[in-house]
């Protein structure tokens, strides 16, 4: 499909009953819906979806970036257009914005940083309605370990103990300009656990199931499985550490993602 007109789309939604963004055959996917939803609006008009990244099932986004890619102009205002998409989306997934963007722009490749949420628990009486926004760990762990611990992760390492490691992968070197955990003020709600976390991590590029892997090493220190020489030396590349816990995704949101 040559493109003639690209827009920016910033899409929002709460991942917990989607297998990721990306288009599967088959599975319900937030792509999926949103290009079904747009060929409907634009009455059959071919469509090209291109987003800032991809997300793994049950894994929520606050602003996604995403190039709508058309051969003709929106005949539609840019307000009445998102208006109308909204309205034939389901609940949980909604356009925040739009604007036209030039042919040059690339939504991957332009971007400068990304910012992650991971919130987490490990309260006992953890309500089930938290369930689609909050990781809950059962375990006794130590948070103040884990919040002394998380600046280890800033600056640029290789974090190949830290990913799911995909054959053919030519660099496992990323740069992280912030890591660290704090009390959550973010996401409220009455079913909200008291005791809840907020882990905080930028960086321009992430690996596959990266920040779920930090939070896992994280809750492994905190439960004094490993010990914090054994993050630093793989973060060195000297020696790789198993990370046994993988962070549950429902607990991920992409916060925000910016652009040069």
């Amino acid at each position: 499909m040559k493109p003639n007109f690209q827009y920016l789309l910033h899409v929002q939604f709460l991942g917990f009953r989607f297998r990721g963004w990306q288009h599967q055959p088959g599975q319900q996917t937030v792509e999926g819906m949103l290009k079904k939803t747009l060929i409907y609006v634009l009455h059959g008009m071919p469509v090209k979806l291109l987003a800032s990244g991809r997300t793994d099932a049950k894994v929520s986004v606050e602003a996604l970036p995403v190039s709508l890619i058309l051969r003709e102009a929106l005949p539609f205002e840019e307000s009445d257009f998102i208006k109308e998409v909204n309205r034939n989306l389901p609940p949980d997934i909604r356009i925040l914005t739009l604007r036209e963007v030039p042919q040059e722009f690339n939504v991957i490749q332009d971007v400068q940083c990304k910012e992650y949420h991971y919130y987490f628990s490990n309260e006992a009486n953890f309500h089930p309605y938290s369930a689609p926004f909050i990781g809950h760990f059962r375990e006794t762990i130590d948070i103040d370990r884990m919040r002394e611990a998380a600046p280890l992760f800033e600056g640029t390492h290789s974090f190949e103990s830290f990913c799911s490691r995909s054959r053919g992968k030519a660099s496992f070197e990323r740069n992280v300009q912030l890591s660290k955990i704090e009390v959550n003020t973010y996401m409220t709600a009455p079913h909200m656990p008291e005791s809840c976390y907020a882990y905080i991590v930028r960086s321009n590029g992430f690996l596959r199931y990266q920040v779920r892997m930090m939070v896992g090493a994280l809750v492994m220190l905190g439960r004094g499985e490993i010990h914090e020489t054994d993050i630093l030396k793989a973060l060195r590349g000297e020696e790789q550490v198993g990370i046994t816990t993988v962070a549950p995704a429902s607990g991920l949101l992409l916060k925000e993602v910016s652009y040069k």
